[in-house]
């Protein structure tokens, strides 16, 4: 048998020959001459947090704060913001347009007319404005919508900036012969707009003619133009050789396009309804087979009633008219050929003029109503309900137009004549330019 090796490990051996296999392997592996430089972890840098500016859709409305801007201005139609933040505001009747310059300081540009446009009560005159950046170099055009004895028609205007103040000059006319009828001037439409697409819009009435004009494809009244700068027909119309985008319409005064691109209109309806529209291309709003979502019926008036338009003479320019009946709110209308309107409203708590799309909101100034309201656009096609606001606080409202420090400036119409047909508001200092707090609705 043989005998098992029972030799004795001598620990410190074993370190010293573990110690030099180490060091003889660190040293065969990297080059003598060279000293790697540590290696820098990246630096992360933290995404910020969203704001919930950012991540909620929000709306607008009036903060319930206001303060008077603006004083003595007779029955003002259009306001407009010029690039520089100064801005343009004309009147009704006078022909007179002028400039706000950024201390609140007014001052005359120019004149439209000198003519009175009508015999009898007006509606018409110096309306709706819209500038254009069409000319060489960037430099502005400015449109002006005008009733005429004969006609509407459309004034261009090479719009510049000299020393500080706008200037208007090189007057002509645009485009004529849109349908104007009687003495009285009624149902003009008159609002101007450049469009998303650059195109000039043109909102108009039925020129008191109802489906004479508004059901008829071939005359311009009672329809929404469009119309390229350069005044041709655009190919992409209804229809060929036609500037008429839409029809059916009594008297549509307010325009404007919301961040999804949809066109959003207001309409006069007579006794019963008034209407927010959404416009679209070829389509038919069935004044005056239809009033709102109802079957129109003609109000019945006694001799002598100044009636729905309200129409007086040269000394007595505003009767208090007797308010007439609603008759067409019994036959619901539903006809394909037909669009009926998105919301309507009674003529009491309506009569919108002008409408804007203000960050997220829809913002129709009212007449009659003597109010705002405020329609949220939550989708594409989709608006909340509407919210009122200022009802009889300041009278008569035209017209809402964004300022460029983020307020809205809204401006009266209660030496329109029309004062009869409204409650409230009235001040010694009309007609005003009225500065409104807007505050954000997060949703």
């Amino acid at each position: 048998m043989k005998a098992q090796s029972n030799k004795r490990r001598d620990p410190l051996f074993e370190f010293v020959i573990v110690g030099a296999l180490i060091t003889g392997a660190v040293f065969a592996s990297a080059p003598s001459n060279k000293v790697e430089k540590p290696v820098t972890q990246p630096t992360v840098t933290p995404t910020p947090e969203p704001t919930i500016e950012e991540v909620k859709p929000s709306y607008v409305v009036p903060a319930g704060t206001f303060k008077t801007i603006v004083t003595d201005l007779r029955a003002p139609w259009e306001l407009l913001f010029l690039p520089d933040g100064q801005a343009l505001v004309d009147e009704r009747d006078t022909g007179t347009i002028l400039q706000i310059d950024k201390e609140r300081n007014v001052t005359k540009v120019a004149f439209t007319s000198t003519t009175p446009p009508c015999e009898k009560f007006c509606e018409g005159g110096t309306l709706g404005m819209a500038y254009v950046a069409d000319r060489p170099e960037g430099k502005l055009s400015l449109f002006v919508f005008l009733t005429t004895l004969k006609d509407n028609r459309i004034l261009k205007y090479d719009l510049d900036k000299v020393d500080g103040s706008w200037s208007l000059s090189n007057k002509r006319v645009f485009f004529s012969g849109i349908d104007r009828s009687g003495l009285s001037t009624t149902h003009n439409g008159g609002r101007l707009a450049i469009g998303p697409d650059g195109k000039l819009w043109v909102s108009l009435g039925d020129a008191g003619m109802k489906g004479a004009t508004s059901q008829n494809w071939n005359r311009l009244a009672g329809s929404v133009l469009r119309i390229n700068l350069d005044g041709s027909v655009p190919e992409d119309n209804p229809r060929k050789d036609s500037y008429v985008w839409s029809k059916g319409l009594r008297d549509t005064q307010g325009m404007a396009w919301d961040n999804f691109g949809n066109m959003w209109t207001t309409e006069f309806g007579q006794d019963t309804w008034d209407e927010l529209n959404l416009m679209e291309k070829g389509k038919n709003y069935g004044w005056p087979i239809a009033e709102g979502k109802y079957k129109f019926v003609e109000t019945p008036l006694p001799e002598g009633n100044p009636g729905s338009n309200g129409q007086g003479t040269a000394e007595s320019p505003a009767p208090t008219p007797v308010i007439p009946t609603m008759p067409s709110d019994q036959e619901e209308f539903n006809d394909s050929r037909y669009t009926n309107p998105y919301f309507t409203w009674h003529p009491e708590d309506a009569a919108c003029s002008g409408i804007a799309f203000v960050k997220g909101s829809l913002i129709s100034a009212c007449l009659r109503g003597g109010k705002l309201w405020v329609m949220p656009v939550l989708g594409d096609k989709k608006l909340g309900e509407p919210q009122e606001f200022f009802t009889g606080k300041f009278g008569r409202i035209r017209k809402a137009t964004l300022a460029p420090d983020g307020s809205l400036w809204i401006i009266t119409s209660n030496k329109d004549g029309r004062g009869g047909w409204s409650k409230g508001g009235e001040n010694p200092k009309d007609d005003r330019i009225i500065r409104v707090a807007l505050k954000t609705v997060y949703y």
